[in-house]
């Protein structure tokens, strides 16, 4: 469960880095859908990097067990 969590917040990322270049190509780099956007992929990403620690801190403490 715990990967599927982060592979989620992957595709939310990805998503995101979609939705950006759309934005940048009608409306330029001062759009607010570009900047939304941008705010979601930082915070996606600062997740999955969270969570897969997290992750691998909690399978070596149970390997250790």
């Amino acid at each position: 469960m715990r990967r599927f969590i982060e592979i989620m917040w992957l595709a939310i990322a990805a998503v995101s880095v979609v939705e950006i270049i759309i934005a940048y190509k009608q409306q330029g780099a001062s759009s607010r859908n570009l900047q939304m956007f941008g705010v979601v992929l930082v915070v996606a990403l600062f997740m999955y990097f969270l969570r897969k620690r997290q992750r691998k801190n909690i399978d070596s403490n149970n390997s250790g067990k």
